[in-house]
């Protein structure tokens, strides 16, 4: 699974590869959502800006886990772009395991 955030043009990257996994794009702007809710493979969710790395990680893994998009012990891609909510900016991937409570972990 490939999570994305912000602006989109990341997601609209990665969908255009048709990869086998799920993409979820994660935007705290409505509008972002609803353009790339019609793409061909994304997923998009609303959320909250994130108040760090830290935070965007595990709300990524939560978000995964919640949809039924992960469960625990599977591996989650996050591309973003730091610092965070730089659109079209993204210069981050990074790799994390979704724990048994929905969290990250390591």
């Amino acid at each position: 699974m490939f999570v994305i955030r912000v602006s989109g043009t990341t997601g609209l990257r990665a969908a255009r590869e048709r990869p086998s996994v799920p993409i979820i794009a994660l935007s705290p702007v409505a509008r972002t959502a609803r353009r790339l809710s019609i793409v061909w493979g994304l997923h998009c969710v609303v959320t909250e800006d994130a108040n760090d790395i830290d935070d965007m990680v595990d709300r990524a893994c939560r978000i995964a886990a919640s949809q039924k998009f992960a469960k625990p012990g599977d591996r989650v891609i996050i591309s973003a772009g730091v610092p965070l909510g730089t659109p079209s900016a993204t210069n981050m991937l990074r790799i994390a395991f979704v724990a048994s409570d929905g969290q990250s972990g390591i």
